[in-house]
């Protein structure tokens, strides 16, 4: 039976303590290391081992794995399982979770084995880890075991219970842990009865990071509550300064950048834009390549920019494929290469600007065909700016698409609708211009005339009638 590590699993058994003991489990037969000097630095090492700490068999077979002693490696690995299944053996909870950890995740040379990981997960559970439990829940959801997950969902539920029938003040680790789990089990409807409320309640007293985080999407979507972007802020706003969580960082500084549910503060939102960017968060870097390109730091921008495309964020791509292309102040022209990352935003991750700039490109550079089809494309995926084009190309012979004035019309309308000028002007074109222009060739006179005249017609044919009485 093959199982799926859920991502939630691995995060509850990440950090665990590493349970020391006296190992009866073989030491690695001696070998000969060709690195004299490595030898004599783990010595101390061996001698920790041999006594039973395993944060020492740990660090030597990761010592030998970084200096390529492979052999070595492998025999100081098999002793680390050796050891940690010995003090599993002996009933020790939180050995039997970082065992099934390791097999769960085939964590450095102990390889995955799924049936090992979700028998230590069953013996931890049994002897009271509520987080294998939950675990358990979650593989077997996954296996769509629904009678197996209810069964290991409601266990991890009622031992969670237990460390919060008589809350102490302040209220301990266990304590917050636990509150947050049952909080967050009755909102999902997990092993208990669905309570969105009472399991928002349960997580705003825990008052834990995780809590914070899982508060925020409540608030921001309004899970269990009614929807709350300032709260949902403020939430993220804790995760930002006390965990220095870059994406929460960012999505503050942009709320009070734009004033959105908090006061506009321009200084208060580029700081946590910065603390964002300074954490390697992508979307952060590019917000801030942005800032500096409307404050004409042009040189900067692109360095912000490039610097987020190579984190593989289109539209970052797409913004340092313009520098190159215009040889902004402070950047050099690189067409060749703004090319190449324009079309790599555009195939590769799907970009919707990406194409527009190549149409445009190539527009002006006297390719009318390759300009058209980059700005199907981008009508396709949404670019307004687009969509003016793509109408022409409807009615325009030879175009690449199907010749139709009703689609002519429809992207024309849905550009005028998202703001588009040109598609406003066109489509005012179209209905007040044209189509008049259409009647008259066809009919000679338009229609309104034609009936203005015959209601002349009729009233004097009336009066000629009644003066002839």
């Amino acid at each position: 039976m093959k199982f799926y590590t859920p991502l939630l699993a691995l995060a509850l058994l990440s950090a665990l303590p590493l349970p020391a003991q006296e190992s009866t489990a073989t030491a690695p037969a001696a070998t000969v290391c060709a690195d004299a000097e490595l030898e004599a630095v783990l010595a101390e090492l061996k001698q920790k081992s041999e006594s039973g700490d395993m944060a020492a068999t740990q660090q030597l077979y990761t010592a030998y794995a970084l200096e390529g002693h492979t052999e070595q490696a492998q025999a100081w690995a098999e002793r680390y399982e050796q050891q940690l299944t010995a003090k599993a053996e002996s009933g020790d909870a939180p050995a039997m979770m970082l065992l099934a950890s390791s097999y769960l995740q085939g964590r450095d040379y102990m390889p995955q084995d799924m049936p090992l990981a979700i028998k230590w997960l069953v013996r931890a559970a049994e002897a009271g880890q509520p987080s294998a439990a939950y675990i358990l829940g979650e593989l077997f959801t996954q296996q769509n075991n629904m009678a197996e997950a209810a069964r290991f969902y409601q266990q991890a539920y009622n031992a969670y219970a237990t460390y919060t029938t008589q809350l102490s003040e302040p209220l301990t680790t266990e304590q917050r842990n636990a509150l947050y789990w049952q909080g967050y089990m009755q909102l999902m409807g997990l092993g208990t009865d669905k309570n969105a409320a009472e399991g928002v309640a349960k997580m705003e007293k825990a008052d834990t990071a995780w809590a914070w985080s899982q508060l925020y999407k409540c608030y921001i979507k309004g899970t269990g509550v009614e929807k709350d972007t300032a709260k949902a802020i403020a939430y993220a706003r804790k995760l930002a300064d006390t965990q220095n969580d870059g994406m929460m960082a960012w999505v503050v500084g942009s709320a009070y950048l734009k004033g959105d549910s908090v006061p506009k503060d321009e200084v208060l939102g580029r700081k946590y834009i910065d603390q964002a960017a300074a954490v390697n968060v992508a979307p952060a870097i590019y917000h801030r390549g942005t800032l500096l390109l409307a404050e004409g730091n042009a040189k900067e921008a692109y360095n912000a920019f490039n610097q987020a495309a190579s984190m593989g964020l289109p539209e970052a791509m797409t913004a340092t494929a313009k520098l190159l292309l215009t040889g902004a102040e402070g950047v050099d022209k690189d067409e060749a290469r703004a090319l190449n990352m324009l079309q790599t935003a555009s195939d590769r991750y799907g970009d919707a600007r990406a194409p527009w700039e190549l149409g445009q490109y190539y527009e002006n550079a006297g390719e009318p065909e390759h300009a058209n089809n980059w700005y199907k494309i981008a009508s396709d995926r949404g670019v307004i700016e687009a969509m003016a084009r793509r109408g022409l190309l409807h009615i325009t012979p030879n175009s690449g698409v199907n010749w139709s004035p009703t689609q002519m019309y429809r992207w024309w309308r849905t550009g005028s609708e998202a703001g588009d000028p040109t598609c406003s002007l066109y489509l005012n074109l179209f209905l007040f211009v044209f189509i008049p222009l259409v009647l008259i060739i066809s009919f000679g006179v338009p229609i309104l005339v034609v009936h203005k005249l015959n209601k002349k017609a009729l009233a004097e044919e009336a009066n000629s009638e009644h003066e002839e009485k």
